[in-house]
C-alpha cells in the first residue's frame, strides 16, 4: 500500500500512519509502517519516536542513524514538540489545563494506571490539553505530552472522567462495533531539528468521529 508522506529531506522523512498498522513489525506479522516505507523510498529507515498501533497520523523516521539521535534528542530537549487530537466520550470542567499523574505500567497485561507517585516503577506523567469543540456528548481535545509514557493519553483522559471514542482498553463506557477506530490521532509536530530551522508538519483527521467536528478542525 502506498504511505502518504508529508514532507521529505535527505535526513528524514516525516509519513502519515494509518490507523491500525504496526509502527514497526511485531508479533502479528502485519505489514507494518517502517516495512512499508522502505520498500516505497528504497532507504534504510530508522524510527524517531513511537506510535501506538491503533493511531494513526504524523510520524517521524530518519535516513541515518546520526539524524535518528539528533531528531529523538529534539524531541527529549522539548524543541520538537507532538500535538495529537482526540475525541474524548464526556465533557471536561476545565476547557484548557494540564494534568500531572503518576503511571505504573502492569507488564502482564500491557496496561497502565494511574497510581500513588509513591508506588515502585510510578513514573511522572504531564499532558497538556485544550478542549476545541464540543458536541452531542463528545468533546474535541487538542493534546501536547510533555513526558511520553505508556498509553499515555489513554490512560489520563480515562482517569480525568472522558476516556477517549472507541478505546477498548480504558473505554469501557460503551460496546465498541468491531470496526470502530480509535478517536487519537497524531496531528502535528512542530519546533526545531537543525540549525535553528523552523519545521512543521501537519495532518488533519477525516474519519468518525472527528468528521463530527469538521467545522472546528477547519481552523486549526
Amino acid at each position: 500500500m502506498e504511505i502518504k508522506i508529508q514532507y521529505e529531506d535527505a535526513e528524514l522523512i516525516a509519513a502519515e500512519k494509518p490507523c491500525g498498522m504496526p509502527a514497526q513489525a511485531d508479533k502479528t506479522g502485519d505489514l507494518d509502517l517502517l516495512t512499508a516505507l522502505e520498500e516505497q523510498t528504497g532507504f534504510s529507515l530508522k524510527p524517531v519516536h513511537r506510535l501506538d498501533r491503533p493511531v494513526g497520523g504524523m510520524i517521524l523516521l530518519a535516513k541515518t542513524t546520526e539524524a535518528a539521535s539528533r531528531l529523538s534528542a529534539c524531541m527529549q530537549e522539548g524543541l520538537l514538540n507532538k500535538y495529537y487530537l482526540a475525541v474524548l466520550c464526556g465533557s471536561l470542567s476545565q476547557k484548557k489545563g494540564t494534568w500531572t499523574d503518576f503511571l505504573w505500567k502492569n507488564a502482564r497485561t500491557n496496561l497502565s494506571e494511574v497510581v500513588a507517585k509513591e508506588k515502585k516503577g510510578a513514573k511522572k506523567a504531564v499532558l497538556h490539553y485544550e478542549v476545541l469543540g464540543e458536541k452531542e456528548g463528545l468533546s474535541l481535545v487538542k493534546i501536547a505530552l510533555e513526558t511520553g509514557r505508556h498509553h499515555q493519553i489513554r490512560v489520563q483522559t480515562a482517569f480525568h472522567g472522558a476516556p477517549i471514542w472507541g478505546d477498548r482498553k480504558y473505554n469501557g463506557k460503551t460496546v465498541w462495533k468491531k470496526n470502530a477506530e480509535i478517536a487519537l490521532w497524531s496531528y502535528a509536530i512542530e519546533g526545531k531539528i537543525k540549525d535553528g530551522a523552523a519545521f512543521s508538519v501537519k495532518a488533519v483527521p477525516n474519519q468518525v468521529p472527528f468528521s463530527y467536528f469538521s467545522e472546528y478542525l477547519a481552523e486549526i
